[in-house]
Order: structure tokens, then C-alpha cells, then sequence
């Protein structure tokens, strides 16, 4: 008996279950009818669990967070042009983070009629675009419209690998809806196609990296992503250790560096430039400012990551010496055991670099964190972060969207931080803590952001995801009522303009406060509010005890006063 032959729909069902993909998170229209008929009609144990998103962002968002907890590329899926413009930003920082995922949308049906998914509704005609990729091009790795059924396998099996390569990140496949309701005669079967490995670091440069770390007198390492996986994190900590190497966490979106390690020099690279004599960037776009300072002339730069160069940028003018292409990890492996047999390797300048760095750089973090311990009259930015520090504990995980103070906090385990990306979408932080948490559900997962980051995130849709999924997290509004960082922007420009005699500058009021923790009520969620410093770190930690005993999604109002 012949089987039946599968629409292009089921196909991409099949297609995405047999690589791997665990969830596509979704925000359907009017294109996604061939995939709500597939998914009911669908016998393989292997299809994905689409997951309701209602906004485009929050469903980029959720993927990111589960590729960062569990490695796993997601599927991201929504309607026609309009559904992409929503999801542009959650692109760009996915895009920017290097985080793989197959985003999929519909594109309205092409032909007005004589085909199944014909055009049949008024918008066909108004959400048709000339080239609707070009909307995200810039932010993909390789983009693609399906154009039979018969594509289906081979297209999805290219996509996913190219995501998952390096330097890795989001793939985009649009899907005509008359496609996706054909059916592919005859079948074709599933082309898987494997990632491509990746890039292993060059022993030659590796050894001419090595030998400038054996020789140099006061190196600086300067990383912000190579804490993206546990491996990194150990590389770079036995490296920094053995080698007395002061590691600077420069706008960093991951923990790379344990918060107690002996060369944790902080978050800014300023104090130690001027003095370098060689610069080892891991992994960082932005290493330092150049406008505000740079290392010496004569310093040498070694820059090592899976993308080096950052090509993605447009510009970016950071000097290289010696420019590296690896996977962070192995590139730090094979330098710590390059330097180990390097001939200018001099054990007993190093043990003295050791000895004068370790006291200066664990006063200064000493010193920082007990600031930030210090209460005052109202709740500040610094202490509510380490409030925050301390009800998650060791193992609590933070997606902090600029709503804490990273110098007032302290992160030990890898995995246990994340930033946000230099694109600057703001918007993320509780869809990705929402994928965190369905990637791993043991885990205690917190979100923290700005009251103005707060309405960025639609916090409805937010809310009601984490309810409808029983995805129990911590949401922490450090609440200013204000754009802080617009009117810091500006100071940086004009630091004695008329900004900086102002209270309330122009374009950065967000008075009078909604009730956010209203808001979380009326989703089905507890929500509290706190302007009490004697009482904030109570409230945390009874918060943190909702979210772990009781699975409950909560809410934090914070009344802040900034620094």
C-alpha cells in the first residue's frame, strides 16, 4: 500500500524533530493553518513541543535562554513579515551573542488563487513584501524561501547546521504558505547535514602567542564570553592562575571568571592599560574604550575566539598582533600548555607578579562588595543588587537586563550569570530566564531589569507564558522611575552641561510608576512591592523561597534610589 504522501508542513515537523530541536516557540497567523493541521495529525514521538508566545520577542527570547542553559539550538517560529518585525530585536542580540537558532516565519501566500493557501484574507495583499528576508539578513547567518516541498528536509537539515557551526547563530527559512500545504510527491527523505567542527587554533600562532605570555612583565587578559561554557571557564581560571595573569570581565554577558578567584581584577580594564605590556583579548568585542583610553603603543594585542575580527561590525578598529581563531576553550587549553614549555617562561618573576597582584586585587574587591552591603536611607542601585547577590546564593542563575550593578555582585559557578549582549536589545531578560528555566527546571532563575527594560519586555505576555508553562522565576524590577541610562549617556557627552544640574532631564521620566506587581497578580502571578531597605533582603529572600518551595512565578517592585 502507498503511503500517503506529507505536505511540506509535516515534512518540516519531521525535519526539525530529527535534528534535534526540542521546542519551537511560536507566535502564529494566518500562514501557520498547514502547520496547525501537521501538528494534529502527526504520529512521530520526535515533533517538537510548540510553544504559545504571545509576542515575537519573548519567543526569540525563550530560545536564547534555552540554548545558554542546555547548548541546543531551538526553533523560533512566527507570522509573515509583521512577526518578524516584532522578533528584530530579540534577533539582533541573538545575532550579536552568536546564539544559534532556526527562526522560521510564514510569508503570505503568493498566489490570489487556484492554489491551497491561496490568498484569503485582505492582509495577504498588505503583508506582501519584495524581499522579506532583507528585514533581518544583516542579523543571520544565511536565509532561505522555500520554494517546493520537496525542499523540506535538505533545507531545514542546511539550517540547522549552519546555525549550530562557528562562529554559531540564528538562521532564518521563510515558509509560503502554499508550500507548506503542498505535498512533496514523491516524499523526499530527511538530509541531515552535521555542523561543521570547529576552527582549532593554529600551533604556530599559538606558540608565538605563548612566547609573548612567557616574556611579558604585566599581561592583562581581557574576556567577556569565554564563561559561555564550563570548559572556558576552567581554561581561563588555571591559565590566569598559573600565569598570574589579571583577568578583567570587560562587558562581559557570561561569568568567565570566578568572582573569588585571586586575579579577578574587577570590570574595567582603566586601571591596568596603561601599564600593560601585552593585551590578551578572549572572546571580547569591545575590550576597551578608545576614545577614553587604550594600551600603550608599543603593547602588543592577542586576540583569540571562534570569531576574532567580530566580522558581523561593521567597523571595528581594535589592533591585533596575533589573531587566533578557536573555539574559546581549546584556544585557551593549548595556550596554557604552549606557555608551560615556552622558553622565556621565567617561574620566579611569576610567582612575584603573583605575590603583589593577589593582595591589591582582593582589597579592591573587598572593598567594592562591602559598599554595596551597605545600606542607606533608601534602597540604592548597588545594594539592591547585592541583596538580590544573596538570596539566589551560589547556584541561583541571573539574566540581569541593566537592572543590577555587576561590581556589587559576585558569581563563583559557571552558568550562573548573563548579561546582556553588546547589540543592546532591550527586551530579553525574562524570556531568556523563561528558557533557562524550561531548559533546566531545577534551577533557581531570576530576571533583572530597569523599570523602563520592565515595559520593553511586555510584561503581560511574560507573565502569562511563565503561568500557562508552569515556569516558575524571580522577575526583579530595580524600579527608578526613570531612563537612567539615557541621562548617563548624555552625561558622558556633556559632563558639565545643563544635564548634569538637572533632576529630571527632558526624554527620561517613566512617572508615574505602573503597578508592576499588580501586574504580575492580575497574570497569576505573586507580585510585591518594597521601598524599605531594612526590608528588602527579607522580601528577596522570601521571594526566592515562593519561586523554589511553592513553583510560583514572582514579581520584585523595587523602589531605587540611584548612586
Amino acid at each position: 500500500m502507498t503511503a500517503t504522501p506529507k505536505t511540506a508542513a509535516r515534512l518540516f515537523l519531521d525535519a526539525l524533530g530529527a535534528g534535534g530541536v526540542d521546542y519551537v516557540f511560536a507566535n502564529a497567523g494566518t500562514d501557520f493553518a498547514p502547520i496547525l493541521e501537521a501538528l494534529l495529525e502527526h504520529e512521530s514521538d520526535r515533533v517538537p513541543d510548540f510553544v504559545v508566545c504571545p509576542h515575537e520577542n519573548l519567543a526569540v527570547a525563550m530560545a536564547h535562554g534555552f540554548f545558554l542553559a542546555s547548548g541546543r539550538a531551538q526553533g523560533v517560529m512566527v507570522h509573515v513579515n509583521v512577526g518578524v518585525a516584532n522578533a528584530l530585536c530579540g534577533l539582533l542580540n541573538a545575532a550579536r551573542d552568536n546564539i544559534p537558532m532556526l527562526f522560521a516565519s510564514g510569508r503570505t501566500p503568493i498566489t490570489e488563487q487556484g492554489r491551497l493557501g491561496s490568498r484569503d484574507n485582505f492582509i495577504h495583499w498588505g503583508q506582501e513584501m519584495f524581499d522579506q528576508g532583507a528585514m533581518l539578513r544583516e542579523f543571520v547567518k544565511w536565509d532561505y524561501e522555500l520554494r517546493c516541498p520537496e525542499q523540506t528536509a535538505a533545507a531545514v537539515g542546511r539550517a540547522l547546521a549552519i546555525a549550530r557551526s562557528e562562529p554559531t547563530g540564528p538562521v532564518y527559512l521563510s515558509l509560503p504558505r502554499e508550500v507548506l500545504a503542498a505535498t512533496a510527491n514523491p516524499e523526499t527523505p530527511h538530509a541531515p547535514a552535521a555542523a561543521a567542527s570547529p576552527p582549532a587554533p593554529d600551533p604556530a600562532a599559538i606558540d608565538r602567542a605563548a612566547h609573548l605570555i612567557a616574556a611579558a612583565k604585566s599581561p592583562l587578559l581581557i574576556t567577556a564570553r569565554a564563561g559561555r561554557t564550563a570548559r572556558g571557564v576552567a581554561a581561563l581560571s588555571t591559565l590566569a592562575e598559573k600565569f598570574a595573569i589579571p583577568v578583567v570581565e570587560a562587558a562581559a554577558n557570561y561569568m568567565c571568571l570566578p568572582g573569588d578567584h585571586p586575579m579577578h581584577a574587577g570590570f574595567t580594564p582603566a586601571p591596568y592599560l596603561p601599564d600593560a605590556d601585552l593585551i590578551i583579548v578572549v572572546d571580547a568585542p569591545v575590550p576597551w574604550t578608545p576614545s577614553r583610553i587604550g594600551p600603550p603603543e608599543d603593547c602588543p594585542v592577542i586576540q583569540i575566539g571562534p570569531d576574532p575580527l567580530f566580522e558581523p561590525l561593521p567597523f571595528r578598529g581594535f589592533r591585533s598582533d596575533i589573531t587566533i581563531k578557536t573555539e574559546t576553550a581549546a584556544g585557551l587549553e593549548a595556550l596554557l600548555a604552549a606557555v608551560y614549555v615556552s622558553k622565556y617562561l621565567d617561574p620566579p618573576a611569576i610567582d612575584a607578579r603573583r605575590k603583589a597582584l593577589a593582595p591589591k586585587l582582593a582589597t579592591a574587591r573587598a572593598k567594592r562588595l562591602a559598599k554595596a552591603a551597605t545600606p542607606g536611607a533608601k534602597i540604592t542601585h548597588d545594594y539592591a543588587s547585592h541583596c538580590l547577590n544573596q538570596a539566589l546564593g551560589k547556584d541561583g542563575v541571573l539574566v540581569n537586563e541593566r537592572g543590577c550593578l555587576r561590581e556589587a555582585m559576585e558569581f563563583t559557578e559557571p552558568g550562573t550569570f548573563f548579561g546582556p549582549t553588546i547589540a543592546g536589545g532591550l527586551g530579553a531578560s525574562i524570556g531568556i530566564a523563561l528558557g533557562i528555566k524550561l531548559a533546566a527546571p531545577e534551577r533557581m532563575v531570576a530576571a533583572a531589569l530597569g523599570d523602563g527594560s520592565c515595559i520593553f519586555n511586555n510584561p503581560v505576555a511574560c507573565l502569562q507564558t511563565a503561568v500557562a508553562r508552569q515556569l516558575p522565576i524571580l522577575i526583579v524590577v530595580l524600579n527608578n522611575e526613570a531612563w537612567h541610562s539615557v541621562k548617563a549617556s548624555t552625561l558622558q557627552v556633556y559632563p558639565d552641561g545643563a544635564t548634569a544640574h538637572s533632576n529630571r532631564p527632558p526624554l527620561t521620566s517613566l512617572a508615574p510608576s505602573p503597578d508592576y506587581a499588580g501586574v504580575a497578580k492580575a497574570c497569576g502571578a505573586e507580585g510585591v512591592h518594597v521601598s524599605n531597605p531594612e526590608a528588602l533582603q527579607q522580601v528577596l529572600n522570601d521571594a526566592v523561597s515562593m519561586v523554589r518551595e511553592q513553583s510560583k512565578a514572582v514579581l520584585v517592585d523595587i523602589a531605587i534610589e540611584m548612586n
